[in-house]
């Protein structure tokens, strides 16, 4: 089975990072507009939080992906 390309590496994990991103964004502005409307911090918000948390760790990874690909490209730019 052929490796994915740098290119497509590099669009896999931007897409991940992204996407880590805008859930995480959207949970905690859940957990923050039920928290300033006086809901307490316990159950279905508490777990809500947690995911929050797991895609900021998720967009984290990706990100790091990320700059290992844009490693191996400039490392393959240079003349050896």
């Amino acid at each position: 089975m052929p490796q994915p390309t740098l290119r497509q590496r590099k669009v896999f994990a931007l897409i991940r990072v992204l996407a880590g991103l805008v859930a995480a964004l959207y949970l905690g502005y859940v957990v923050v507009a039920n928290l300033a409307a006086g809901l307490s911090f316990d159950g279905a918000l508490r777990v809500s939080a947690l995911i929050a948390v797991a895609g900021f760790g998720y967009a984290a990874w990706y990100l790091r992906e990320l700059s290992a690909v844009a490693r191996e490209e400039r490392d393959a730019g240079k003349p050896g």
